[in-house]
């Protein structure tokens, strides 16, 4: 048995797998089971395993766990080379749930940034409900970090998506603060770079698909119960336009001639209305992921027509990132 287990270890996609994963791997695919130190010791003598020195951690007293499900959901962002060299690098969102340490929904974006957090936020109210909170962060997704020119109450479009269904934000002040995230992200680093080789996945696409099997055998290993049975997220209003909500919303003022300008374009409000009824109003404007334009005068939607469009001699490029 210690030829077929020598045998089964030395196969090249195992490199770089520790004895700890390894050994859940062997027992899962081979139906041996051994204990993880006997493994270790088989590896090292095999040279694939080096012992690592002990080293002097700062201790950080870990914080007291939430009593219930959706009390607190910590979120963070990692970028990493997750498909190693079958891919670019990607950013992984994710979600872990502060009673359980479960990770309770997690997606593979492009950029860490307003619309790939509110796509994500939509799918996980839509199936789970309303957290109490969120705890994140600083990152300028989720709070408003230059004071320049900035009213000293701003927030940023999250926290106002956030606020307007009752989940509030917390922004942690050091990742210390939010280790369960920051743990399970080291954990996915190691553990789900492996088991995405091991699937054969190479393109995010695929690997998205493949999330929701790691997640539950992730949970299955790592969460624990929570303190209290009651679940405290709160059922989400079917009426709520969550994409409105994430949408970019800001405020235009209509022109006498019925325009408003919106980002070097400037649009003609299409109406049978008088237009003394119009003229000099506030409107707001929604920006949706697509950079579709609406446009809501007292919640109702006013239809538009592009009048002309005139980008500036110098571009300036903003980032979607501080929204």
């Amino acid at each position: 048995i210690c030829n077929q287990i020598t045998s089964f270890i030395k196969d090249p996609i195992y490199t770089g797998f520790g004895p700890t994963l390894l050994n859940e791997i062997l027992e899962r695919d081979t139906g041996i089971k051994i204990s993880k130190e006997t493994l270790r010791q088989i590896m090292i003598k095999e040279g694939m395993h080096r012992p690592k020195k002990k080293s002097k951690k700062r201790s950080h007293p870990p914080r007291e766990r939430r009593y219930q499900r959706g009390e607190l959901i910590q979120i963070d962002g990692s970028y990493h080379a997750w498909l190693e060299e079958r891919g670019p690098k990607a950013c992984l969102l994710l979600f872990v749930d502060d009673a359980t340490s479960a990770a309770v929904t997690a997606r593979f974006v492009d950029r860490e940034n307003y619309f790939a957090y509110g796509a994500l936020c939509k799918s996980y109210f839509k199936s789970a409900g309303l957290p109490v909170s969120f705890y994140s962060d600083k990152f300028s997704v989720f709070r408003v970090n230059s004071r320049a020119g900035v009213h000293k109450q701003a927030i940023t479009q999250f926290s106002r998506a956030l606020n307007t269904l009752g989940v509030e934000l917390i922004c942690a002040n050091s990742p210390q603060a939010k280790g369960r995230v920051e743990r399970a992200n080291q954990t996915f680093q190691d553990r789900l770079v492996k088991e995405l080789r091991l699937q054969k996945i190479n393109n995010y696409q695929d690997a998205n698909k493949y999330l929701p099997v790691f997640l539950d055998n992730y949970n299955r290993k790592f969460a624990v119960m929570p303190r209290s049975d009651v679940n405290a997220h709160a059922p989400l209003d079917p009426e709520i336009d969550l994409d409105f909500l994430f949408s970019i919303h800001d405020s235009r003022i209509i022109s006498k001639d019925l325009l408003i300008h919106y980002n070097n374009t400037a649009y003609q409000i299409v109406t049978n209305r008088p237009p003394r009824n119009l003229i000099g109003r506030e409107v707001l404007t929604a920006e949706d992921e697509n950079r579709q334009l609406s446009v809501f005068l007292n919640h109702q939607k006013l239809k538009l027509a592009v009048s002309h469009s005139q980008p500036k001699k110098q571009p300036r490029v903003v980032s979607t990132k501080s929204f």
